[in-house]
């Protein structure tokens, strides 16, 4: 793993707002503890705010939903096609318990592979590029259980073409087009989930990869209820991919990966 995004993977876990709010809360009754409790009252006072906000659901879904509305649900119309190939990206994959259990263990991201299996068998003549990582120690890569997977669902190996070197979204764009042909030059179904979709749709475009936006994993929808039963554990979780993926944005668009802020259809 490259050594800049150790230090992003570093930085994200002290920021990303789960953590953020416990800290800024601890910060808060320090600060009373030291007889600055305007101060310190007026931390808690956000904080709570920020988590009620959360707990109940509107937080999460505004920042959320733009992300997942901004590219179309895929439909099989006869004006999508031709495509060259399928590519779908890593992070279903559960690395830890894969190992210990040596089965396949998913996480929330699963239909990232069951798309990509479904698309295979629906389109049998395209080869597919799978975008995962390298090794971290002794557990299975991501790159392991995708095989597992893709062998366990029946879909031909010799297809698919794996990518064990890239690290992040960027990566995974820079290293699949090595992996496309000359030949293939025409759309290349571009499987991920549907937050993570502008940041993907705009690492491939930079890359000069012709795609086509295949969102699957959609974790919110429109409602007009401010209030929903309160569940802090999953909208906490909710936000800070919600948050990743715009800070994520601003970041590629910053550092040139990608040529646009926030890409459009």
């Amino acid at each position: 793993m490259a050594w800049d995004n150790l230090i992003s993977r570093t930085v994200w876990m002290l920021l990303q707002p789960s953590n953020l709010i416990f800290i800024f809360i601890l910060a808060g009754i320090i600060l009373i503890w030291r007889r600055r409790q305007k101060t310190g009252l007026s931390i808690l006072t956000v904080c709570i705010t920020l988590y009620a906000l959360v707990m109940f659901g509107p937080l999460t879904d505004w920042l959320m939903i733009p992300l997942e509305k901004r590219f179309s649900i895929y439909t099989n119309d006869v004006n999508h096609g031709p495509y060259s190939g399928i590519i779908v990206l890593a992070g279903a994959e559960r690395l830890d318990y894969s190992t210990r259990s040596n089965q396949v263990v998913l996480n929330g991201a699963a239909e990232r592979l069951i798309e990509a299996a479904k698309l295979a068998r629906a389109f049998p003549e395209l080869p597919i590029i799978y975008c995962g990582g390298g090794r971290i120690g002794h557990m299975l890569t991501e790159v392991d259980i995708a095989r597992k997977f893709f062998t366990e669902a029946g879909i031909d190996l010799s297809r698919i073409r794996f990518d064990d070197k890239s690290y992040n979204t960027y990566t995974n764009a820079i290293e699949g087009k090595k992996l496309i042909k000359e030949h293939e030059a025409e759309k290349w179904l571009l499987v991920t989930s549907a937050f993570h979709m502008p940041r993907s749709v705009g690492a491939y475009r930079t890359a000069g990869i012709n795609i086509q936006p295949y969102p699957v994993d959609y974790r919110t929808e429109l409602s007009t209820s401010v209030l929903r039963k309160p569940n802090a554990g999953r909208n906490f979780y909710q936000l800070d991919y919600a948050i990743h993926e715009w800070v994520g944005l601003l970041a590629y668009y910053i550092s040139g990966h990608n040529n646009e802020l926030y890409p459009s259809p």
